[in-house]
């Protein structure tokens, strides 16, 4: 995925910007952008932390995940906000995004050209 992603009208993955840096989640990314035609979908499914940080079941299972992400998997890995994630997205190449949150730890992503 940082060398090459085969062409296609969609791509989907999950839990996988979560265990990367910035700088690798974009190269990621960018190689998804070029690989899709002009309207085609990035879709993600990732944990997405809240703006602000309260005492929720929610929110609390995500900061555990984040630990749980920088300690295991990576330790520059992590979950980032909304907010994060369409930065990322429109640093690589994608003007739309929306984010569709399903339950209270996954959020479907939506990145498209």
């Amino acid at each position: 995925m940082f060398e090459f992603i085969p062409t296609g009208d969609a791509i989907f993955m999950k839990w996988i910007l979560t265990t990367w840096t910035d700088d690798e989640v974009k190269s990621i990314m960018e190689n998804c952008c070029k690989a899709l035609p002009a309207g085609g979908k990035l879709i993600a499914c990732e944990p997405v932390l809240p703006k602000v940080s309260d005492d929720s079941h929610r929110t609390r299972a995500l900061l555990e995940g984040d630990i749980f992400v920088m300690t295991i998997y990576r330790t520059k890995g992590k979950h980032r906000t909304e907010e994060e994630f369409r930065k990322l997205g429109q640093l690589a190449g994608f003007p739309h995004f929306r984010a569709l949150y399903i339950d209270y730890f996954y959020t479907v992503l939506e990145f498209q050209k």
